[in-house]
Formats: C-alpha cells, structure tokens, sequence
C-alpha cells in the first residue's frame, strides 16, 4: 500500500495546486459574475461560471462532508465484498477501502473539473424554486447525469458526468489495486460510483425542499 498512500497524498495536495493554476492561466477569460442564487426560473437570467467559480465547485464536491460519508459508505461496501481479496480484514482493511473510495473521489471530481472545462459545462448544483414541478427522484437524476451548458444554460446530457467514474476506477486498478481487478470490476465499480451519485444527491434534495 505504499505506493496508494504516496499516490493518494499528491494527489490530495497536487491535483488542486494543479487546477488553481489551470484557472489563472492566460487565455481564460472569466464570464460575467452570476446573480447570487442559482435556482432554475423561467425569468431568470443565467451566466456561465467563471473559473474561480468552477475551481470552488471542484474543492466543494471534492473534499465536503458528504464526499468524506460517500467515501465511508463505499468502503463498507467493498469491505463486505472482500474487495480487492489481498487486502486484509478488520479495522486495517476498512482503512485502507476507505482511503481507496477517497482516492476514487478526488480522481472523479478532477476529471469531472477538467472536463466541464474543456467542454463548458455548469456542474454547479441548482435549487428547483418552491412550488417545484419536478420529484425529488428526477432532480436527483439530473444532477447525477446533466449539466447546464452554453450562454443560456440549457440542461444537456453532462460528459464529464458520464466519463468521471470511470475515471476513478480506471486509475485505481491500474496503481493502487493489487494487480488490477479487470474490466468487468471496473464497469461495476463505475455503476457503484453512479449508484453512490445518485443517492447522494437524493439526500441533498430531500433535505433542501
């Protein structure tokens, strides 16, 4: 596990270093400053993020609190399953899970960061105004799967979204995971990862309407 733990430092220290400097970079210009609340209305006016902003809605969903629950909740899981099966039982074995799920975390949102970079796309959460037409399941969908994107800030099928779980499980098997767990692992770590997402911004929703 030394290996995983010098990975899991850097990139804990390096990979946001790395995007803060992303952001300042020349030819980025910031867009106009949004209005303070970012809820969906008809009548309301959108602005693009800026790259601070983009830079703090990484840090956000990176290191918050529920990234540090979601990480708790993947490692039981994967303790359960006895996965990966070299790594050991008991208190050590949750340990070394759990810093795997956070390790997972930081290569997703990073991914997710310089995705929605490249391809201009909002991932910033949006509170549906009260009365809200939509369920709570379907908000929760959208913000697993979709992102706001172009001048408007139309809602369209999110690629950073789509390709940052993978992204996770790709690196872990192929650097911390004791001789790599194979393709299909992967996809069902990815499917994990989405149902993790998912649930994840359930709760949020739940709590916020």
């Amino acid at each position: 596990m030394t290996r995983f733990a010098v990975f899991l430092l850097s990139a804990a220290v390096l990979l946001p270093l790395a995007c803060e400097a992303q952001q300042t970079a020349p030819g980025l210009p910031d867009a106009p400053d949004p209005i303070q609340s970012h809820h969906k209305s008809v009548n309301q006016a959108y602005s693009p993020p800026t790259q601070t902003q983009r830079f703090k809605t990484y840090i956000r969903h990176t290191y918050s609190l529920t990234s540090l629950v979601e990480a708790g909740v993947r490692g039981g899981i994967e303790q359960a399953r006895d996965n990966p099966s070299q790594w050991p039982e008991g208190a050590e074995g949750y340990g070394e899970r759990y810093g795997s799920a956070m390790g997972k975390i930081i290569v997703r949102s990073t991914t997710d960061y310089l995705l929605a970079d490249l391809f201009r796309e909002d991932l910033r959460y949006v509170r549906c105004l009260s009365p809200c037409s939509k369920s709570k399941f379907k908000l929760a969908f959208e913000d697993s799967f979709l992102a706001r994107k172009g001048e408007n800030g139309h809602e369209a099928l999110s690629v950073a979204r789509l390709v940052g779980p993978f992204s996770g499980e790709l690196v872990a098997n192929n650097t911390w995971y004791p001789g790599g767990l194979g393709r299909l692992e992967t996809v069902r770590g990815a499917a994990l990862t989405y149902g993790l997402v998912y649930v994840r911004n359930l709760i949020r929703e739940a709590f916020r309407h």
